[in-house]
């Protein structure tokens, strides 16, 4: 997933330690989506829009899950997305 490949070394993680995003958290591959995007935010992280573009198409895909959990995650990882985007919009104005 071009998102571990690009994001890990960034967030100095190993992308051989962490062969998945689902082992990056210990289950789910979203969470551990959402775990890497919110990483990348705090610490002001700029991602490609190759490897946001997949994350963020699955994430409205599945954004209407019937677990409660799964729906959080998905508005967390779109959330996540847009402020990477607007800190890169920003430093480009």
């Amino acid at each position: 997933m071009l998102l571990l490949e690009e994001a890990l070394p960034k967030l100095g993680l190993d992308l051989h330690d962490t062969v998945n995003l689902g082992e990056l958290n210990g289950g789910e591959q979203f969470i551990g989506a959402a775990d890497v995007l919110r990483m990348c935010v705090e610490r002001g992280i700029d991602v490609s829009e190759e490897a946001l573009e997949p994350v963020e198409e699955d994430a409205i895909l599945f954004g209407d899950d019937p677990w409660e959990t799964a729906r959080h995650y998905y508005a967390q990882i779109v959330g996540h997305i847009a402020v990477i985007r607007a800190r890169r919009h920003a430093d480009a104005g």
